[in-house]
């Protein structure tokens, strides 16, 4: 399905996320990732009151914003999901042209275009359940003091403190979908922004399916992969994240960096608890990768999961969620070329945690 290109010019504004407790959330952010508060927020938006906080590390821009009435749509989100992400802005040069374009192309539309001391903004649904998109054009000129209208400057805003895990930008955003809705959700990419396919995969373990697809924006900096059960499989952990999510919707934000080893060592100072992997897994790394930008042991060390493509190298961990309802989850990248996105691991990883309970079952009998 091909598409003509209308918007070269949409580029990653920021990731908002509805949270019950905004001043705790944050904390996890700063003494975890390493992000920085910069900014912040009481609105009257969305049907009632709310305070946001901005957070920056990088190029990446976070807003939490907590609902401070039972009025505003952020209270009917956390009922029906608990914290999660809702809107992933897109910063473009003309709010109004790029909201009537996207609507020309079957866009839907959820608040329409309006001007506030100089930004013009406009929100769409998106092609995922309840996430929705905001296109931001900021006023002409000058440094703005937070990523919409109505934030001012923190106090202790600035650049973030040294040692920090040096995340970088936003690499990708992970998206699980009902059985029948991943080409649905990613043609609607394809038709209303202009996205191009990167990557299509259906990867089978045993009685388990996930079909997979990547889409990503014309100026390349936001990609969706979109993830969706096998409906003629075991539904999985797809399966599991849908029904404690309560519908499709981000299960995880990716974030990259140019030194994972480094990164995760600093994450975890801050408190932040990952993924484990089995001895197994590193044990066969050779054999499925001749070198490694780190060394095996490091890799082995931090838990760090490698995979290498036509164009390089992935490396990539995950965090354990500390989400009430078991959902939402943070992954961090570094690539040496690698374009995908890992799906590699996902046999390697399945093979190895065979080989160790088949392993432990002979030293019982």
């Amino acid at each position: 399905m091909t598409y003509t290109n209308p918007s070269e010019d949409l580029h990653v504004s920021h990731t908002e996320m509805y949270v019950s407790d905004v001043t705790a959330t944050a904390e996890q952010f700063v003494d975890g990732y390493g992000f920085h508060v910069y900014a912040e927020a009481a609105r009257t938006d969305h049907g009632g009151r709310s305070r946001s906080l901005a957070l920056r590390q990088g190029g990446i821009v976070l807003v939490l914003t907590q609902p401070l009435d039972a009025a505003h749509a952020a209270a009917g989100y956390l009922d029906r999901h608990g914290d999660g992400v809702v809107d992933i802005a897109l910063l473009t040069s003309d709010a109004r042209s790029a909201f009537e374009r996207a609507l020309s192309r079957s866009a839907l539309p959820h608040t329409s275009p309006a001007d506030e001391d100089g930004w013009v903004t406009a929100t769409l649904h998106s092609g995922f359940d309840d996430v929705r998109h905001t296109l931001v054009q900021p006023p002409a000129g000058g440094a703005q003091p937070g990523p919409l209208p109505g934030f001012t400057p923190v106090a202790t805003g600035g650049d973030a403190p040294g040692g920090t895990p040096g995340l970088t930008l936003l690499d990708h955003v992970a998206v699980s979908v009902p059985v029948g809705q991943l080409t649905p959700s990613t043609e609607w990419y394809e038709r209303v922004f202009g996205f191009e396919s990167v990557y299509q995969e259906l990867m089978v373990q045993d009685k388990e399916a996930m079909d997979s697809k990547a889409v990503r924006s014309p100026s390349g900096e936001l990609t969706f992969t979109v993830l969706a059960p096998s409906p003629d499989h075991d539904p999985g952990h797809i399966g599991d994240f849908l029904d404690r999510h309560g519908s499709g919707g981000v299960h995880h934000l990716a974030f990259a960096t140019d030194d994972i080893v480094e990164a995760t060592a600093r994450m975890r100072e801050g408190g932040v608890a990952f993924l484990s992997t089995p001895d197994t897994y590193y044990d066969r790394l050779p054999d499925r990768l001749d070198h490694t930008q780190h060394p095996v042991r490091a890799l082995r060390d931090a838990g760090i999961l490698a995979d290498e493509d036509h164009a390089g190298q992935l490396y990539q961990i995950f965090t354990r969620t500390t989400h009430p309802r078991r959902t939402l989850f943070f992954e961090v990248v570094e690539r040496i070329g690698a374009e995908t996105f890992g799906n590699g691991n996902v046999r390697a990883l399945y093979e190895a945690v065979q080989a160790e309970r088949d392993a432990s079952l002979q030293s019982v009998l």
